[in-house]
């Protein structure tokens, strides 16, 4: 039985789910934030806000492509790195759970500085917001 296999075939569709599902919460949860931010333009707050997720799937998605190696035993062979092939279930559970482990703290990490962005950015001034609402309404 190919443990590394099995690894993969777990790891590559948690590691993609967990990603879509929190760009999908940040893109749903940040679109007021960045409303106000901008001054109640929509149009320029919803691109904005996909910009953003785009760029989320992105570092997510390769940060994951990258840890996607499962490394265990790794010697060298003459001038070769070489890595030995996971051997049982106990290395495979452990192995999955030290990188889904650091997958899921990357993306928290950057749920926080999303979040941190969206804190610093701006706000407008009260007048501001009350003269573009009664411009609305006429």
């Amino acid at each position: 039985m190919n443990y590394n296999i099995i690894a993969y075939t777990i790891y590559i569709p948690v590691t993609l789910g967990l990603s879509i599902w929190t760009a999908k919460m940040l893109h749903k949860n940040t679109k007021a934030f960045l409303i106000e931010t901008f001054r109640g333009k929509e149009a320029v707050a919803t691109a904005t806000n996909n910009l953003m997720q785009t760029g989320f799937y992105l570092i997510a998605f390769g940060f994951s492509f990258m840890r996607m190696r499962i490394r265990d035993n790794a010697h060298f062979s003459g001038e070769r790195l070489v890595y030995d092939q996971l051997a049982s279930s106990q290395q495979t559970i452990e192995e999955l759970a030290i990188k889904l482990g650091v997958f899921t703290l990357v993306l928290g990490i950057l749920l926080f500085i999303n979040f941190f962005i969206m804190l610093i950015l701006p706000k407008p001034k009260q007048q501001q917001v009350q003269q573009i609402r009664i411009e609305e309404q006429h």
